[in-house]
């Protein structure tokens, strides 16, 4: 019985959740079956484990029908009664949680009842209540709409033909919702576009930035913020980056925590898009500060959180040698991490002492990285490749390029503009080290002007393999 759908469901349940839903199920209001009752209460005792011997369906039944015959259509449809009661628990708890359904709802049964003082003086104390939230969202506007929509229905049959505005009222607040949430999936979409190669049929995408060229956001910072994170990754051009800075700085605390993490988010992917696509180092620290404000503003996080993520705010501190920061993050969110936590930190800190140039320490530290995900994985192979390089283990240096070609040539999720730039960046490391090895200092000086051409022909630049092979090439001058 361990693996059916209720004891599932069930194992999810916190304590304080389990807990209410006990007082659900002995609820009369929502169950009057005594047998859902008396399996519930035997299911408790193996709560929150569930993993026992005597979790048994037919000892069960034998609890609950005493001396009857085994029937095993009749234990499964009080198991089904109590899963789906358990559904009926979780839409329950969604519905007593959430203030604008509750709202919206006692204020159509109070209209509906005819209860005119409770509706009107109910009504504008929610609409208070709304507008001191101090949040402009898609939220907020879907519940403003409901709202008027709902004085509009009560004052549609005691003053017909009047109150025309609100007909105008409605369709405003509904296109501004409409709008936010189109460019909320116009973001995901371009992201995913660039970042995994899918194509998607983005509908209404120039008219929607027509009418928004056209039209005064500025009391819409939801949707004034949305529309220039959508220009940023569409041109890619710093002139959004830095009118986000600026709505930052002004709107911050009127979005959602969803959104202030999504600001962050894409300010910051901006800063990787100069650092790895441009090859350029002026938004380093433009990249740290806006980790370090998340971090100092609380929303670095949204619920748990991911290790690519946690890998990634190391790495900007750590490129502008922010060193305390980086390690003072990990104190903070290491036990946070629920996956790959292990190779996580053995990684951040191997990419520490690689900066601080404890080159033994890295290497022992980065061998013991092993990640599912191929981005990280390259990363890993690069400092590795990098360590060796460094203290000249030339052998070791050119099996790592070797397994590294290899493994390029199977893994197929990599984008191909950056699979080309990392086989360039194995060829010009394989060139440096028949260089470093090589006695002809003829040689050396061909190669160095060749190779320094190489190295600005590299289109992307990864995880900084540019910017390493053009400190290697002016150290090897």
């Amino acid at each position: 019985m361990q693996n059916t759908k209720l004891i599932l469901l069930l194992k999810t349940f916190s304590q304080s959740e389990f807990r209410d839903f006990k007082d659900f199920v002995h609820s009369p209001i929502f169950n009057k079956n005594k047998k859902i009752i008396a399996i519930f209460d035997i299911l408790k005792e193996f709560y929150p484990d569930f993993d026992n011997s005597n979790l048994d369906e037919e000892k069960i039944y034998m609890k609950i029908f005493k001396e009857e015959k085994y029937d095993y259509h009749k234990i499964k449809n009080i198991i089904s009664d109590l899963l789906a009661l358990a559904k009926d628990y979780l839409s329950f708890q969604y519905f007593r949680d959430s203030s604008k359904v509750k709202e919206k709802y006692l204020l159509y049964e109070l209209r509906n009842r005819n209860l005119d003082s409770m509706f009107l003086q109910s009504y504008k104390t929610y609409t208070k209540n709304l507008e001191d939230s101090g949040v402009r969202d898609e939220n907020y506007l879907l519940h403003k709409y409901e709202l008027i929509e709902e004085i509009h229905s009560y004052y549609s049959p005691k003053e017909p033909n009047t109150h025309f505005n609100y007909f105008q009222e409605e369709l405003d607040l509904f296109l501004q919702y409409s709008l936010i949430i189109l460019l909320k999936f116009y973001n995901i979409m371009l992201h995913e576009r660039k970042q995994n190669n899918i194509s998607y049929d983005m509908k209404m995408f120039e008219e929607v930035f027509e009418y928004l060229k056209n039209i005064k956001t500025e009391d819409n910072p939801t949707l004034l913020i949305y529309y220039n994170i959508v220009l940023l990754e569409k041109e890619r051009d710093q002139k959004y980056f830095f009118e986000l800075k600026k709505l930052k700085d002004k709107y911050f605390d009127k979005l959602n925590k969803k959104d202030q993490y999504m600001l962050f988010l894409h300010m910051s992917g901006f800063c990787a898009y100069v650092f790895n696509v441009l090859g350029r180092t002026d938004f380093m620290k433009e990249h740290f500060l806006l980790s370090k404000e998340n971090y100092d503003r609380g929303t670095i996080l949204l619920g748990k959180i991911l290790y690519l993520d946690f890998l990634n705010h190391v790495k900007i501190a750590v490129r502008v040698n922010e060193f305390e920061w980086a390690e003072k993050y990990m104190d903070k969110f290491r036990n946070n991490l629920t996956e790959e936590k292990e190779s996580t930190l053995n990684f951040c800190y191997g990419y520490i002492n690689y900066k601080q140039g404890n080159l033994d320490k890295a290497m022992d530290l980065l061998s013991k990285a092993n990640f599912p995900n191929f981005i990280i994985k390259i990363q890993v192979k690069i400092l590795l490749l990098q360590v060796y390089y460094e203290k000249a283990f030339y052998d070791q240096a050119l099996a790592m390029i070797d397994t590294f070609r290899h493994y390029l040539t199977r893994e197929k999720s990599i984008v191909v503009d950056f699979k080309e730039s990392f086989f360039d960046y194995l060829k010009i490391t394989s060139d440096l080290v028949k260089i470093k090895t090589s006695l002809s200092s003829s040689v050396n000086g061909y190669n160095f002007r060749k190779l320094k051409d190489d190295v600005e022909k590299i289109e992307y630049n990864q995880f900084g393999i540019k910017n390493w092979l053009r400190t290697i090439v002016k150290e090897l001058k």
